[in-house]
């Protein structure tokens, strides 16, 4: 009735935008061809781009064998976002995804990156092919020892040495997969020798295993 009149101000924010994150394997854990996302670290960081500066939660979701995980992101110092499982993971295939929440509560997921941990190789067989004394002795009277090596089908290369590891020469992979060749192609002469073989597979994983052989030209 007495016509006082008051008059009071609120600032708001409307905010319906928010950047859609990534997720990348860090280069120093990419073990194998950059950018194949294979890794022979069983503890991998992941690095996280695009997150904006009004991020509130930051976290990764990860899918392995049927079974969730969900770990939460740190931002480093100088403003970059990164995550690395909290315990080690077997080897297989993980599927990670990240979820970003801002201020204002808007969601942005970003697109799945798919992971192949390997940390495991082997040598299965490695044969002295012209061994033409009793079979399996590893004894031959050819000066050009032939040998096979079998290794699992992601192994890329395979090397070979009969002088303790100081010279190497490399295999050649067969038409059959897993299957890889040399021929020495200059005389060795009589004596004992032990043959390190060394693999090496797409993840990067190294393995040696040895045979002991002789060569006997002589009667």
């Amino acid at each position: 009735k007495a016509g006082n009149k008051t008059t009071q101000q609120l600032d708001f924010i409307i905010d319906t935008l928010l950047s859609e994150p990534t997720i990348v394997l860090d280069s120093t854990d990419d073990s194998g061809t950059k950018g194949d996302n294979l890794t022979n670290v069983n503890k991998p960081t992941f690095l996280l781009g695009n997150i904006d500066a009004d991020a509130r939660y930051v976290t990764v979701e990860v899918q392995h064998g049927g079974t969730k995980e969900v770990l939460t992101a740190t931002k480093d110092a100088t403003g970059n976002w990164s995550v690395t499982p909290t315990g080690t993971w077997a080897d297989g295939d993980y599927t990670l995804t990240v979820r970003v929440e801002d201020e204002a509560g808007n969601e942005k997921h970003s697109a799945s990156l798919t992971v192949t941990v390997d940390t495991q190789i082997t040598i299965d067989v490695i044969e002295l092919v012209n061994d033409n004394g009793i079979p399996g002795d590893n004894m031959t009277n050819d000066a050009h020892p032939q040998f096979r090596v079998t290794v699992p089908g992601d192994v890329n290369e395979v090397s070979l040495s009969i002088d303790g590891g100081v010279t190497w020469v490399k295999a050649t992979q067969s038409a059959t997969p897993g299957v890889w060749n040399y021929t020495w192609p200059g005389t060795v002469p009589d004596g004992d020798y032990t043959l390190n073989v060394k693999a090496t597979d797409n993840a990067g994983n190294t393995v040696t295993e040895t045979l002991h052989f002789t060569i006997d030209t002589t009667l």
